[in-house]
Formats: C-alpha cells, structure tokens, sequence
C-alpha cells in the first residue's frame, strides 16, 4: 500500500475497506518542517503520535469549534490517525465531547497498545501496520453499531442540509435524548455539525478544479446566498471564501480531508 495523496509536506492513507466505516485516513509527515498545523472544524478526534531523536509521544485531539493553529515541532516526524465523527468511541475510553477543543495525552485512553508503533512511523509499510493493528484490535472488540451513527451519516449525506428536527425525528427518541447522545458521540451538537459539514463541502467546491463561483458555491450548498456562506466561514476559520481559496492551496492542512475524501485509490507496495 502507498500514499493516496502525496504532497511536500504530507502524505495521506485510505485505511482498509474493513475499517472504513471507523477511519477517515492515516496522515504521516516526515521530518516535519514547519511549526505550527491549521485544524480546521471537522467533527473527528485524531490519534497523533510524535517521534523525535529525544523519545516518543501520543495525544488524542478533540475535534475544534474554530480553526486552531497547533504548535508543533520541526524536525519530528508525525502519524496521524483521523477517526470518523462519532467513531473514536469504539477506540477511546473519553466521550468526544471530552475532548473538544483540546487535547490529551493518549495514555490510558487508548483501548489498543501503541507498544510497537513508535518504531514503524518511518516505514514504508507504516499505514499496513496501522491497519492490521487496528483490525486485530476490532476482532476482539466487537463494536456495535448504534443508531446515531445512521444520523451522523444522513447529515453528512446531505451536506449539513438536514434540519434538526428531521434528524432527531429519525432517531427516533425525544429531541433532547437525541441532541444529547449527539453530543457526547461527536463532540459537537448535531446543529453545530451540519454547519460544519455543509462548510466543508462548500470548501470542497471552492478548492476544486472546476473554479466555481462563490455565488454558485453558496447556491449549490443551501446558504441563504454568498454573504451568509462568507459569515459562516469567518466564524468557523476566520477567513473569507476568496481568502479561503488563496490560502488554502498554500497550506496543506486545510486540504487533507478535503482531497482524501475524493479519493478511494490505494497504491500496491
């Protein structure tokens, strides 16, 4: 298996089809030269394992409200794995919402061993290893699934279009039952997640080849029109959608999820 999505910076892995209902992707960088990673609003909590000539260390990261600009170190190299919203549960003793907004070392979250990860972070092989260690981990832990992640699917499915009440009517228990369990799974509100979900496909069409217009974009993402897409994306990541488009392609950050969404291929080793 290879890099899905190869850039200077980073590289992205799918994960195996037997666990792409739990993983977005695995993200790995290399000597890593800058000093400072853009999160964006995504609604999924990342495992991060740091590697340097001084030791080894692991974080859990809450999935954030505001862009978020995270210290790093340079010369470190860095894997990454990005669960699903909602999918973090079958993996990690804290509730999402725990998490939000910030940050924790792994150790005793985790409900897998990191024992032998530290070592295969260089390898060309690294993102197998990921897989088999986390197939293994699900073979004895058998997750079952639970009704909010149909919801968490249909909202994403419509692009962060589908209201609240129509959610929560699909869930099939009281609205506050419904907000509730939404919030400790994802980390976020189900309302706060369509905003971001329809943010991120808007984004998606900012920053694709076609170049389509920010009205059109708007338009095509159910904002009121091109002023109400431009106040949303202020208030998720303090930029502006033209801003948005200019930077964007300069930090890669804000493109991984975009672009590993659109891409199913896996390179053979």
């Amino acid at each position: 298996m290879g890099a899905v999505v190869i850039t200077p910076k980073y590289k992205i892995f799918s994960p195996s089809a037997s666990l792409r209902d739990y993983v977005s992707y695995y993200w790995l960088s290399l000597d890593n030269p800058d000093m400072s990673y853009m999160a964006l609003p995504d609604g999924a909590v990342d495992l991060v394992i740091q590697v340097c000539a001084t030791g080894a260390e692991t974080w859990v990261y809450g999935t954030t409200t505001a862009r978020t600009d995270i210290l790093v170190n340079q010369q470190c190299h860095y894997l990454g794995i990005r669960f699903k919203p909602g999918q973090s549960r079958y993996f990690m003793t804290a509730a999402a919402h725990e998490l939000t907004d910030g940050y924790e070392l792994s150790q005793g979250l985790l409900r897998f061993s990191l024992d032998d990860v530290f070592k295969e972070v260089a390898c060309a092989d690294v993102a197998n290893y990921l897989d088999r260690l986390l197939e293994n981990y699900l073979i004895k832990w058998q997750p079952v699934r639970h009704r909010i992640d149909d919801i968490i699917g249909l909202i994403e499915s419509n692009s962060g279009t589908l209201s609240i009440r129509e959610a929560a009517a699909s869930f099939g228990k009281s609205r506050r039952q419904f907000e509730r369990v939404f919030l400790q799974t994802v980390g976020v509100s189900a309302k706060f997640f369509s905003l971001i979900t329809r943010f991120r496909r808007a984004a998606s069409l900012i920053v694709s080849p076609a170049e389509v217009a920010l009205a059109e974009v708007a338009a095509a993402t159910g904002y009121a029109d091109q002023s109400h897409m431009s106040h949303e994306f202020k208030r998720l990541i303090n930029m502006s959608p033209a801003q948005f488009a200019r930077d964007a392609r300069e930090h890669v950050a804000f493109l991984q999820d975009l672009t590993c969404a659109k891409s199913e291929t896996r390179l053979s080793k």
